[in-house]
């Protein structure tokens, strides 16, 4: 997660931001996982997110006639 603040602020100002971007990419991350979506990128003007990722294998099951 990369994130650019312009000037000075509290430390107060930088715990809300953080929070915020922190439940951005929570969210980002949820529908990547639901939608099986291995790379997307999202930006805006406080936040810049990359999610890369393999894609999984599928699970195969073998069945035998016993």
């Amino acid at each position: 997660m990369k994130v650019t603040v312009n000037g000075t602020i509290s430390k107060e100002a930088l715990k809300v931001i953080l929070e915020t971007q922190k439940s951005k990419t929570q969210i980002i991350d949820e529908f990547c996982k639901e939608n099986k979506i291995t790379n997307f990128q999202y930006k805006d003007s406080e936040l810049e997110y990359f999610v890369e990722g393999k894609p999984s294998k599928p699970k195969v099951e073998v069945r035998t006639n016993d």
